[in-house]
């Protein structure tokens, strides 16, 4: 049976510029730019969620709100994104692309010059729309990359070329080990590659053509953006306020109202932001449901390993203690005559510094993790994004549950952690790899940036559930008969509010929790039904979806 002509079924999308005629150079110059300039948000992962401590150090009685600049950047990134997908859709993806990048530049450069706790939130939230970057570009790549290097192109947008993945990691360490340099010197770096990258995305890579013919709904964003949002705030602080914190709880109820009502809009109005019958159909809501579970074992991951790493073992807690003690008597009383006892196991502590962390513990799942995306993205255009994406999921589960069995040592932490490179590099590239086979051209932006939802809020629980176990496990010191939290002290009380070191059996904790999200992560993609067949770059919806109901561009 012959099939049916592509070009008389999609008129729109034979009209998006894309480079079909174009040198292999070319089109693979096009990549790399979005790829370089996709790496903003996951670089500053990279190169700042591992300094953690070290920022923590420098906003002194922070304690475990530290978190915060983890979670105000997922939190208001969340919110922005699908909002951000839509209008890449309605107004042009490279525009959109530059727009993210300008926020971005300019949070960076109030983290870089403030040292004021909350101004540094403030740069976190402007950087947080860097978030969008990558669900904007999946829609950019399907638009103007010839179909058969879509899946690729997809799987490189998601894990990168290696400048988060390895260089993000040793520039941290390097920067933050240099004498006399502190983690300002981080986002400077941020600052420098961000004026690099846009001019050459607007020099190198064209815009797409395609628009959809539609006006963006003002009342749907804000139910949309404000459910996402106050849905984060809850889950994001739940530890630290407490779960059933009045006020808070107040935020989650609002949040969900605000979720439904925008669901319910969207089945009434003329031209919905997004088509619900798409969002909650099996080949979407099942990759969204097993992306939230992902990203839950990604964010504790992501903030516990760093943290465990970077803190001083038993002896080393002591000696910085003695310091930070002797200090107060200028030099009357020397550090090793001051009596310090720890209250609390601290034996899975490495204290290694940034540029230790990176070299021992993280170059080298985050190298496995490049090749990972890459191959993930090839395999889907080869037999499916389901199996690569099967295997993530159970490198996922494995390694969380050896990490609660044994997080002792660099090596262990290395071994595990290339394992888990795999997962990561096949999770990021088969995900949003289906949902372009799964959603028409005209809702490409909405639905990635669905999925940028998803793997917001799971990184946010996922960092909440880690620093919540961290709350109930402190370790104490006794220094000379008084007993302390471990943390930094407030240089103008003398007083740690806030515990800055936590014990073992936190870490065994976070990470059971962590296996189990895998878990469901494993069960959910082997259940899925979608991702069977090949990814087309694109095509794979008109198996469900009639071509005349396609909407043509502007």
């Amino acid at each position: 049976m012959t099939e049916p002509s592509t070009a008389a079924a999609l008129p729109s999308e034979n009209d998006t510029g894309r480079l079909d005629g174009a040198s292999r150079a070319r089109i693979f110059t096009v990549i790399a730019v979005v790829v370089l300039f996709a790496e903003v948000a996951p670089l500053q992962y990279t190169m700042v969620s591992p300094a953690a401590q070290l920022i923590g150090r420098s906003f002194p009685g922070v304690g475990s709100n530290i978190a915060w600049m983890t979670i105000i950047f997922g939190l208001v990134g969340g919110a922005a994104t699908p909002i951000l997908g839509k209008l890449s859709d309605l107004y042009g993806k490279r525009n959109m692309l530059l727009a993210v990048g300008v926020s971005f530049l300019i949070g960076s450069l109030i983290c870089a010059t403030t040292s004021d706790w909350t101004l540094f939130l403030i740069g976190r939230a402007f950087q947080a729309v860097a978030i969008a970057a990558a669900t904007i570009a999946y829609g950019l790549i399907r638009d103007l990359i010839p179909r058969r290097y879509v899946p690729l192109a997809i799987g490189l947008v998601s894990t990168g070329l290696g400048v988060s993945a390895v260089g993000g990691i040793m520039l941290s360490g390097a920067l933050t080990d240099t004498a006399g340099w502190s983690y300002k010197a981080l986002f400077w770096f941020l600052v420098v590659y961000t004026l690099i990258t846009l001019p050459l995305l607007l020099l190198v890579c064209p815009e797409t053509k395609f628009r959809v013919r539609q006006k963006l709904d003002p009342l749907g964003a804000l139910l949309l953006a404000g459910g996402v949002g106050f849905a984060l705030l809850y889950v994001s602080n739940g530890a630290n306020v407490g779960w059933s914190n009045g006020l808070y709880l107040g935020y989650l109820a609002l949040g969900v109202v605000m979720m439904v009502a925008f669901v319910v809009l969207e089945r009434r109005v003329s031209q919905p932001i997004i088509d619900v019958r798409l969002l909650f159909s099996p080949n979407v809501s099942m990759v969204l449901f097993v992306a939230f579970f992902a990203a839950i074992v990604v964010g504790i991951q992501a903030f516990a390993i760093p943290y465990m790493a970077s803190t001083p073992g038993h002896d080393g807690l002591i000696a910085a203690t003695q310091q930070v003690a002797a200090s107060r008597f200028k030099g009357l009383v020397q550090a090793n005559q001051i009596p310090v006892k720890v209250i609390g196991d601290v034996s899975y502590g490495l204290g290694f510094t940034l540029l230790g962390l990176a070299f021992h513990v993280q170059v080298w799942g985050s190298s496995v993790a490049m090749v990972s995306g890459a191959g993930s993205g090839q395999l889907s255009g080869k037999i499916g994004a389901r199996k690569p994406l099967l295997v993530g999921m159970l490198a996922f589960a494995l390694t969380s549950g050896v990490y609660a069995a044994a997080h002792h040592g660099a090596l262990t932490l290395a071994l595990v952690g290339i394992v888990f490179g795999v997962g990561f590099g096949s999770f990021y590239a088969t995900t949003p790899n289906l949902l372009v086979e799964a959603s028409p051209p005209e809702q490409q932006g909405i639905t990635a940036g669905m999925l940028g939802v998803s793997n917001s809020i799971g990184t946010a629980v996922g960092t909440a559930i880690a620093a919540a176990f961290q709350a109930a496990h402190p370790v104490k010191l006794v220094v000379a008969g008084q007993t302390v939290f471990a943390g930094t002290p407030d240089p103008k009380t003398g007083v740690t509010e806030r515990a800055g070191v936590f014990t073992d059996s936190a870490y065994t904790q976070i990470f059971i929790a962590c296996a189990i999200a895998g878990a469901i992560a494993l069960v959910g993609t082997y259940f899925m039904r979608s991702g069977r067949t090949p990814s087309t770059g694109g095509l794979g919806y008109l198996s469900s979806r009639e071509p005349a109901k396609e909407t043509a561009p502007a």
